[in-house]
């Protein structure tokens, strides 16, 4: 490590022109004092000017102006990452070498698992992703044949956009070919010796055949191990396809019927456990459980050390200066501090209700609305949208309106149908509108449910498709809300469990000592 330099720099220089505006902001807020002044003086008679503002204090004013303006200007100065020099460090890591193989074949569009598999196996490669910070991480695509889309390395920020940029139609040749895939990672693995790697490969299963079982024990021979990941369920789902015309179809076989796909769990763990390694469904625990069980156990290995110039930063000293004056700001009031002493003390209150920011179909207008429903018989307006679908069953705008009707009707079951039908959408806007109040239907219909384990899938569920909404919209605050909202609903429920539990040791503790002195006064009886 060498010595670091003595010279003064900004990570972010032009963060400093915002200081320009500081000057601004302050003569405004003159001018708002000076208007604000001149227009009671027109309007309040000297008398009752000093009943009316005489409590206020116009130097604590002025001071409470300077703080503001100080802490915005020493945010912007945080803002523009104040640093003084440099050091240089070599770098010397450990880790393992993991690839990821994606089924990427038309299966994976089934819906089973919400809001598609292949989207879910995004999301799992994303949590996965986490644990492997040191680690040389690789991607590869396989349906037929397969594809490797991203060699080892540890550049995390390139594996994520390759992960984002998998599709369905990146490999033409269907089918799923387990051994392509598994050939393709022993060639990106190299011939290292002795070293122990590990590919995750993330499937529903389907279309294996016996190259599979033999690939595994090719990989066996050269200590890869391999670790399954099924997505889908065995009752299996039909798989959405748009036609060559744009409207909304299923995938079928030969004769014409529509293609029921279902997970093949028995040949992935067969697979697996050729290798040494394990099969693990898809579920909310499934990364940790492929990091801690399957990829922590393996060697680590030296990685090639590598040089930096590493800032030393020092936007925590303005940044906490900030932070000082704002606190400070809101400490001080206006009043002069005799009136502030005179003062009343002031009383606590409680919240005792949660706001849920919630209101089925916000973003109606996709299709125009019937004249029921701007009236207000939503009912009446469901039942006409589901006569257009009964022509039209594939619209996303229909769908969508369809949902946000059942939801004004207090039909939540049908409202979660058809805003999860418009998730189809190739409208990126209405795809947002449709998981944010597919969130909010799914609140409402846990509200209702009765069963503690129903009801608790449908908010966890709601949360997911907040996030889904986040990510198509980062700017939507509502889902933000919502999200935090829902987490204390969740929260409530735990506690509401916990409160029962230890009601019912007490009450079956209170049963015992009523007997127990039954049990004495009867023997006393019959001793008398």
């Amino acid at each position: 490590m060498a010595t670091p330099a003595v010279n003064f720099t900004f990570g972010e220089p032009l963060w400093l022109l915002a200081l320009g505006m500081i000057p601004v902001l302050g003569l405004l807020i003159f001018w708002g004092h000076r208007r604000g002044q001149k227009m009671i003086e027109r309007i309040v008679s000297p008398r009752l000017r000093n009943q009316l503002a005489g409590s206020v204090s116009g130097g604590l004013r002025l001071f409470r102006a300077v703080l503001i303006l100080s802490a915005l200007a020493l945010g912007i100065v945080a803002l523009a990452k104040p640093r003084s020099g440099f050091i240089d460090q070599e770098i010397q890591q450990r880790g393992r070498d993991v690839i990821l193989a994606f089924d990427v074949s038309r299966s994976m569009l089934a819906t089973d698992v919400l809001p598609t598999r292949l989207a879910r196996s995004k999301l799992f490669a994303r949590d996965l992703l986490e644990y492997l910070k040191n680690d040389r991480v690789g991607i590869i695509a396989f349906a037929g044949s397969a594809f490797l889309q991203a060699p080892l390395t540890q550049d995390q920020a390139a594996i994520l956009t390759t992960i984002d940029e998998l599709d369905t139609e990146l490999i033409p040749r269907g089918g799923t070919n387990l051994a392509s895939a598994i050939d393709t990672a022993l060639k990106a693995f190299g011939n290292a010796e002795g070293v122990t790697r590990a590919l995750v490969i993330v499937t529903d299963g389907e279309e294996l055949d016996a190259d599979g079982l033999a690939a595994a024990r090719r990989a066996s021979e050269k200590n890869v191990r391999i670790l399954t990941v099924g997505v889908g369920s065995e009752e299996g789902s039909l798989i959405p396809l748009r036609s060559l015309d744009g409207r909304a179809d299923f995938v079928r076989d030969r004769s014409g019927k529509p293609v029921m796909s279902r997970l093949d769990a028995s040949r992935l763990r067969e697979i697996a456990e050729i290798t040494g390694g394990f099969y693990q469904p898809l579920g909310p625990d499934a990364a940790a459980a492929i990091f801690e069980k399957g990829i922590v156990p393996l060697e680590e290995t030296e990685q090639k050390a590598s040089s930096s110039r590493v800032p030393i930063e020092n936007y925590q000293i303005p940044l906490g200066a900030a932070m000082g004056l704002i606190i400070l700001w809101l400490l001080l009031g206006e009043k002069k501090w005799v009136a502030w002493f005179a003062k009343k003390r002031p009383t606590l209150t409680s919240v005792s209700a949660v706001v849920l920011f919630l209101g089925g179909g916000n973003s109606i207008g996709w299709a125009q609305l019937p004249d029921k429903y701007q009236s207000g018989d939503f009912a009446g307006a469901l039942s006409d949208y589901e006569q257009a679908l009964a022509k039209n069953p594939e619209a996303d705008q229909l769908n969508f309106n369809a949902g946000a009707a059942a939801y004004r009707a207090g039909d939540f079951a049908k409202a979660v149908n058809h805003f999860t039908k418009a998730l189809l959408s190739q409208d990126r806007v209405l795809q947002a509108d449709a998981n944010y109040n597919l969130g909010n239907a799914l609140v409402r219909r846990g509200e209702k449910a009765t069963d503690k384990p129903a009801k608790k899938a449908d908010w966890q569920n709601a949360i997911e498709y907040y996030n889904q909404s986040l990510e198509l919209n980062p700017a939507d605050l509502r889902a933000k809300e919502n999200i935090e909202v829902v987490k204390k609903l969740l929260e409530d429920l735990e506690k509401e469990d916990e409160k029962k539990d230890d009601q019912q040791k007490k009450d079956d503790q209170q049963k015992k000592d009523d007997q127990q002195k039954k049990d004495d006064q009867q023997k006393k009886d019959d001793q008398q």
